[in-house]
Protein backbone atom coordinates (compact mmCIF):
# COMPACT_ATOMS: atom_id res chain seq x y z
CA UNK A 1 0.00 0.00 0.00
CA UNK A 2 1.79 3.22 -0.93
CA UNK A 3 1.81 6.48 1.61
CA UNK A 4 -0.75 8.03 0.00
CA UNK A 5 -3.44 5.03 0.40
CA UNK A 6 -2.25 4.80 3.76
CA UNK A 7 -3.32 7.84 5.21
CA UNK A 8 -6.73 8.14 3.11
CA UNK A 9 -7.53 4.73 4.98
CA UNK A 10 -6.20 5.86 8.29
CA UNK A 11 -8.21 9.11 7.80
CA UNK A 12 -11.30 7.08 6.90
CA UNK A 13 -10.80 4.80 10.05
CA UNK A 14 -10.73 8.02 11.99
CA UNK A 15 -13.71 9.30 11.12
CA UNK A 16 -15.66 6.52 11.18
CA UNK A 17 -14.93 6.20 14.84
CA UNK A 18 -15.46 9.70 15.73
CA UNK A 19 -19.30 9.59 13.83
CA UNK A 20 -20.17 5.96 15.81
CA UNK A 21 -18.82 7.80 18.83
CA UNK A 22 -20.51 10.40 18.44
CA UNK A 23 -23.76 9.28 17.67
CA UNK A 24 -23.08 6.72 20.76
CA UNK A 25 -23.04 10.31 23.04
CA UNK A 26 -26.04 11.95 21.21
CA UNK A 27 -28.45 8.68 21.92
CA UNK A 28 -26.89 7.71 25.10
CA UNK A 29 -29.92 7.92 27.60
CA UNK A 30 -32.69 7.35 24.74
CA UNK A 31 -34.79 4.41 24.17
CA UNK A 32 -34.15 3.10 20.47
CA UNK A 33 -38.14 3.57 19.61
CA UNK A 34 -40.17 6.55 21.00
CA UNK A 35 -43.54 6.02 21.98
CA UNK A 36 -45.73 9.39 22.32
CA UNK A 37 -48.94 9.58 23.79
CA UNK A 38 -52.14 10.12 22.08
CA UNK A 39 -54.67 12.57 24.06
CA UNK A 40 -57.86 12.45 22.80
CA UNK A 41 -60.61 15.07 24.71
CA UNK A 42 -63.59 14.17 25.73
CA UNK A 43 -66.46 16.96 24.24
CA UNK A 44 -65.69 19.64 21.60
CA UNK A 45 -62.52 20.93 21.47
CA UNK A 46 -64.17 24.41 21.27
CA UNK A 47 -66.80 25.55 23.61
CA UNK A 48 -69.49 28.17 24.60
CA UNK A 49 -70.62 28.60 27.87
CA UNK A 50 -72.72 31.29 29.57
CA UNK A 51 -70.95 33.85 31.56
CA UNK A 52 -71.50 33.11 35.41
CA UNK A 53 -71.84 29.78 35.22
CA UNK A 54 -70.05 26.66 36.03
CA UNK A 55 -67.44 25.43 34.16
CA UNK A 56 -66.53 21.78 34.16
CA UNK A 57 -63.67 20.17 31.80
CA UNK A 58 -65.51 17.35 29.72
CA UNK A 59 -62.64 15.20 30.28
CA UNK A 60 -59.47 13.62 28.53
CA UNK A 61 -57.85 10.16 28.05
CA UNK A 62 -54.44 9.01 26.86
CA UNK A 63 -52.92 6.32 25.98
CA UNK A 64 -49.30 4.79 24.96
CA UNK A 65 -48.01 1.45 24.25
CA UNK A 66 -51.79 0.46 24.85
CA UNK A 67 -51.62 1.54 28.24
CA UNK A 68 -53.88 4.14 29.89
CA UNK A 69 -51.62 7.12 31.22
CA UNK A 70 -54.47 9.34 31.85
CA UNK A 71 -53.26 10.15 35.17
CA UNK A 72 -49.67 11.61 33.72
CA UNK A 73 -51.46 14.28 31.57
CA UNK A 74 -50.81 17.91 32.97
CA UNK A 75 -53.81 20.38 32.80
CA UNK A 76 -53.14 24.58 32.57
CA UNK A 77 -55.01 26.78 31.82
CA UNK A 78 -57.85 28.30 34.18
CA UNK A 79 -61.24 29.47 32.80
CA UNK A 80 -63.08 32.31 34.70
CA UNK A 81 -66.79 32.44 34.03
CA UNK A 82 -66.97 35.86 35.69
CA UNK A 83 -65.40 37.48 32.74
CA UNK A 84 -66.44 37.55 28.76
CA UNK A 85 -63.22 35.84 26.72
CA UNK A 86 -61.62 33.40 24.84
CA UNK A 87 -59.67 30.82 27.20
CA UNK A 88 -57.24 28.23 26.07
CA UNK A 89 -57.05 25.16 28.12
CA UNK A 90 -53.75 22.93 27.41
CA UNK A 91 -53.46 19.17 27.92
CA UNK A 92 -49.95 17.78 27.95
CA UNK A 93 -47.99 14.59 28.60
CA UNK A 94 -44.16 13.85 28.36
CA UNK A 95 -42.90 10.62 27.41
CA UNK A 96 -39.88 8.59 28.65
CA UNK A 97 -37.52 10.51 26.34
CA UNK A 98 -38.49 13.64 27.23
CA UNK A 99 -41.08 14.20 24.07
CA UNK A 100 -44.09 15.95 24.67
CA UNK A 101 -47.58 15.38 23.43
CA UNK A 102 -49.85 18.40 23.97
CA UNK A 103 -53.75 19.24 23.09
CA UNK A 104 -56.06 22.24 23.44
CA UNK A 105 -59.56 22.95 24.21
CA UNK A 106 -60.60 26.69 23.58
CA UNK A 107 -63.25 27.69 25.42
CA UNK A 108 -65.12 30.88 24.98
CA UNK A 109 -67.35 32.93 28.14
CA UNK A 110 -70.01 34.89 26.68
CA UNK A 111 -72.81 36.81 28.55
CA UNK A 112 -76.28 35.33 26.75
CA UNK A 113 -78.01 38.85 28.22
CA UNK A 114 -75.87 41.25 26.19
CA UNK A 115 -77.33 41.72 22.74
CA UNK A 116 -74.77 42.13 21.01
CA UNK A 117 -71.97 39.72 22.84
CA UNK A 118 -71.90 35.75 21.03
CA UNK A 119 -70.92 34.44 17.60
CA UNK A 120 -72.50 36.00 14.62
CA UNK A 121 -72.79 34.05 10.81
CA UNK A 122 -72.17 35.81 7.76
CA UNK A 123 -75.07 36.72 5.72
CA UNK A 124 -75.24 35.32 1.64
CA UNK A 125 -76.27 38.73 1.10
CA UNK A 126 -71.85 39.84 1.53
CA UNK A 127 -69.96 40.68 -0.95
CA UNK A 128 -66.10 41.44 -1.51
CA UNK A 129 -65.12 43.78 -4.52
CA UNK A 130 -61.38 43.89 -5.64
CA UNK A 131 -60.18 46.43 -7.58
CA UNK A 132 -63.62 47.76 -8.85
CA UNK A 133 -64.22 44.80 -10.13
CA UNK A 134 -67.53 42.47 -9.94
CA UNK A 135 -68.79 41.20 -6.37
CA UNK A 136 -67.97 38.34 -5.31
CA UNK A 137 -70.29 36.48 -2.62
CA UNK A 138 -68.77 35.24 0.72
CA UNK A 139 -70.10 31.79 -0.22
CA UNK A 140 -69.69 30.11 3.16
CA UNK A 141 -71.02 30.09 6.65
CA UNK A 142 -68.21 31.48 8.13
CA UNK A 143 -68.62 33.18 11.91
CA UNK A 144 -67.14 35.61 13.77
CA UNK A 145 -67.17 36.31 17.74
CA UNK A 146 -68.12 39.78 19.20
CA UNK A 147 -67.14 39.82 23.28
CA UNK A 148 -68.08 43.07 25.63
CA UNK A 149 -64.77 44.59 26.61
CA UNK A 150 -66.44 46.31 29.78
CA UNK A 151 -65.52 49.48 29.18
CA UNK A 152 -68.17 50.23 26.39
CA UNK A 153 -66.53 49.17 23.53
CA UNK A 154 -66.90 45.70 21.94
CA UNK A 155 -63.78 43.00 20.46
CA UNK A 156 -64.82 41.79 16.79
CA UNK A 157 -62.88 38.61 15.49
CA UNK A 158 -62.74 39.67 12.60
CA UNK A 159 -64.13 42.36 10.56
CA UNK A 160 -63.35 41.15 7.18
CA UNK A 161 -65.96 38.31 8.57
CA UNK A 162 -63.52 35.11 7.79
CA UNK A 163 -62.78 35.97 3.97
CA UNK A 164 -59.04 35.54 4.09
CA UNK A 165 -58.66 32.74 7.69
CA UNK A 166 -61.61 30.69 6.53
CA UNK A 167 -62.52 31.19 3.08
CA UNK A 168 -58.76 31.12 1.84
CA UNK A 169 -57.90 29.15 4.46
CA UNK A 170 -55.12 31.57 5.83
CA UNK A 171 -55.64 31.06 9.31
CA UNK A 172 -56.45 33.16 12.20
CA UNK A 173 -53.50 35.81 11.56
CA UNK A 174 -55.52 37.04 9.02
CA UNK A 175 -58.54 37.87 10.92
CA UNK A 176 -58.87 42.01 11.30
CA UNK A 177 -59.42 42.02 15.02
CA UNK A 178 -60.85 45.18 15.77
CA UNK A 179 -62.62 47.47 18.37
CA UNK A 180 -65.78 48.76 18.05
CA UNK A 181 -68.01 51.16 19.58
CA UNK A 182 -72.03 50.94 18.99
CA UNK A 183 -73.93 53.87 20.23
CA UNK A 184 -77.89 54.29 21.35
CA UNK A 185 -79.08 54.40 17.76
CA UNK A 186 -77.08 51.60 16.92
CA UNK A 187 -74.33 53.21 14.57
CA UNK A 188 -71.29 51.23 14.77
CA UNK A 189 -67.69 53.34 15.24
CA UNK A 190 -64.29 51.54 14.64
CA UNK A 191 -62.05 52.19 17.15
CA UNK A 192 -58.74 50.33 16.21
CA UNK A 193 -58.16 47.35 13.72
CA UNK A 194 -55.15 44.81 13.27
CA UNK A 195 -54.26 42.21 11.03
CA UNK A 196 -51.14 40.43 12.44
CA UNK A 197 -50.70 38.44 9.33
CA UNK A 198 -50.13 41.68 7.09
CA UNK A 199 -49.01 44.12 10.09
CA UNK A 200 -51.82 46.47 8.67
CA UNK A 201 -55.19 47.59 8.98
CA UNK A 202 -58.72 49.30 8.20
CA UNK A 203 -58.61 51.94 5.57
CA UNK A 204 -61.86 52.73 6.38
CA UNK A 205 -65.59 51.55 8.08
CA UNK A 206 -68.81 52.79 6.95
CA UNK A 207 -72.31 52.90 7.11
CA UNK A 208 -72.25 50.18 10.73
CA UNK A 209 -75.64 49.91 11.91
CA UNK A 210 -76.68 47.18 14.28
CA UNK A 211 -80.26 46.48 14.27
CA UNK A 212 -81.30 45.38 17.81
CA UNK A 213 -85.03 43.77 16.42
CA UNK A 214 -83.39 41.86 13.62
CA UNK A 215 -80.26 40.91 15.40
CA UNK A 216 -78.06 42.25 12.40
CA UNK A 217 -74.76 43.83 11.88
CA UNK A 218 -74.18 45.57 8.79
CA UNK A 219 -70.85 47.65 7.29
CA UNK A 220 -68.72 48.19 4.50
CA UNK A 221 -65.26 48.43 5.45
CA UNK A 222 -62.77 49.08 2.96
CA UNK A 223 -58.72 47.55 2.96
CA UNK A 224 -55.47 48.00 1.18
CA UNK A 225 -56.35 50.24 -1.13
CA UNK A 226 -58.47 48.30 -3.68
CA UNK A 227 -60.65 46.43 -1.56
CA UNK A 228 -64.42 46.61 -0.17
CA UNK A 229 -66.02 44.15 1.94
CA UNK A 230 -70.06 44.69 2.52
CA UNK A 231 -70.89 42.20 5.09
CA UNK A 232 -73.76 41.36 7.09
CA UNK A 233 -74.13 39.37 9.86
CA UNK A 234 -76.78 37.61 11.70
CA UNK A 235 -76.30 36.48 15.28
CA UNK A 236 -76.26 32.72 16.48
CA UNK A 237 -78.92 31.84 18.97
CA UNK A 238 -77.12 30.14 21.60
CA UNK A 239 -78.85 27.68 23.49
CA UNK A 240 -76.21 26.61 26.51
Amino acid sequence: MNIRKSIWYIAALISFAFGFNACEKDSKGLTKVTYYADIQLEGSSYMVVNKNSEYIDPGYTAVMEGKDVTDQVTVTGEVDTSASGIYTVIYSIVNADGFSTTVSRTVVVVDLSDPIEGIWNVDPSSYRIYDSGSPQPYGGAFQLLILNNGDGTYYVEDLMAGWYSQRAGYGSDYNMEAVVTISGDGSITLEDSYVAGWGDSADAFENGQFDADGKSISYTLFYAGVIEFHVTLNKEELQL
